[in-house]
């Protein structure tokens, strides 16, 4: 994979962040559970502009600043726990090569008709998403960021991730991490499940 490739990569992958979602009280839509993640569009600065990319399985492209067409493929997971805990994990790749890693752990919990979405801790910055129904799929589309004392920080409007649910476990999957290229090993394991 080319340092440009590379950078594109990186930057996809560590620009999307938090998410949050709603859901109507009467019918949750949203629940613990484990999640495929069809397609994510998120904030992310290229070649020093903010602006909105959404990257997909379909596979999206996208032209760098040297005029360069890239596709970008992304499998990933959004995987809620009973506990308000949670994990996202993505792997986007460029142009078919190696695909760059991103597994953070975060929080989530649903008030209302909201669904919120942070850090591990989740005393950070948490953004807030309308969660909508299409068919089999969960669309969090973004409306938000908030602070830990629910003070609007930022504009949450465009970002939005696309969900399917997916029933089957994944037994004894480790949460606890060795090392880097052991936890890049099993993510890939697991997307590959999905």
């Amino acid at each position: 994979m080319t340092a440009g490739r590379v950078a594109v990569a990186w930057v996809v992958a560590a620009g999307i962040g938090c998410a949050h979602v709603a859901s109507r009280p009467e019918k949750p839509v949203l629940a613990a559970g484990k999640y495929a993640v069809e397609s994510i569009r998120s904030r992310a600065q290229m070649d020093g502009v903010d602006q909105l990319i959404e990257i997909s399985e379909a596979g999206t492209r996208l032209t760098d600043g040297t005029g360069t067409e890239h596709t970008l493929v992304e499998r990933g997971a959004l995987m809620l726990s009973e506990n308000g805990g949670c994990r996202l994990a993505l792997a986007v790749s460029v142009d078919g090569e190696e695909p760059g890693i991103s597994d953070r752990a975060c929080s989530w919990r649903i008030e209302g008709d909201q669904f919120f979405l942070g850090d591990a801790t989740g005393a950070g910055t948490r953004t807030i998403y309308q969660v909508k129904r299409a068919g089999t799929r969960v669309v969090l589309e973004g409306v938000t960021d908030v602070d830990a004392q629910g003070n609007v920080v930022g504009d949450a409007h465009g970002e939005r991730i696309v969900l399917v649910e997916h029933t089957q476990e994944f037994a004894n999957r480790s949460v606890d991490r060795t090392s880097e290229e052991q936890a890049a090993r099993e993510i890939q394991e697991y997307l590959h499940d999905l």
